[in-house]
């Protein structure tokens, strides 16, 4: 298996496990926010097309058209994001992250920043401080 094949896996096994409102926690059990939207990245898109991978639990459908929508949201999403990590988390996939907090930022966690998914949070593998913030 190539990379990017893995990579695709890895993607698709992780990031939809993950459903809007999850719990976020950063590698020492603190409590970041929750999830405010899941994107499987455009490694994952190009596989739900021709019908390799399932949906997302954020999807409504598997349409072509939910794909261009989920997309043109999560475009939308990362437009304060510098082009190098815009370019990464399209590719790639992210959850977006609503901070808790009086003035907290929302930040951006790739499939690699995540060590895992229980029922009703997802953990990370680094901290606060190592996330892409919006």
């Amino acid at each position: 298996m190539d990379e990017a094949q893995d990579q695709s896996g890895r993607v698709s096994h992780i990031l939809q496990q993950i459903y809007e409102g999850m719990a976020v926690q950063d590698q020492l059990g603190n409590q970041i926010g929750s999830v405010e939207f899941v994107y499987l990245g455009e490694l994952v898109d190009a596989n739900e097309m021709f019908g390799t991978v399932e949906s997302s639990p954020s999807m409504v459908d598997g349409s072509a058209g939910s794909l261009i929508e989920e997309f043109a949201t999560a475009i939308a999403l990362t437009e304060e994001v510098p082009e190098i990590w815009r370019e990464r988390l399209l590719s790639h996939g992210f959850i977006r992250i609503s901070s808790t907090g009086w003035f907290s930022a929302d930040y951006y966690a790739m499939p690699s920043q995540i060590a895992r998914v229980d029922d009703d949070y997802v953990l990370l593998c680094v901290g606060r401080d190592k996330l892409i913030q919006a």
